[in-house]
């Protein structure tokens, strides 16, 4: 389900918010591919939605609120 979030974000016309899910889930194919470690999966994906970067960017509350929820559970995941 969060990953299917992230495919929906990936095609958002929020640059902010559509680049962060679309480096979310080539994360995930890198995991898959035996590429990235998972610490190393789940460290990169925390980064991508550290809340002082994404707050300056962001400019929409409930975008942002899915895209956090969406990467912390694929991060749980993976």
């Amino acid at each position: 389900m969060s990953l299917q979030a992230l495919y929906e974000i990936a095609g958002s016309d929020r640059a902010w918010a559509a680049q962060r899910a679309a480096m979310v889930i080539a994360i995930t194919e890198q995991v898959q591919a035996g590429q990235l470690s998972r610490d190393e999966a789940r460290e990169l994906m925390q980064d991508l939605v550290r809340m002082d970067q994404l707050d300056s960017e962001a400019d929409d509350m409930a975008l942002k609120t899915a895209l956090v929820t969406a990467v912390w559970a694929v991060a749980q995941v993976v």
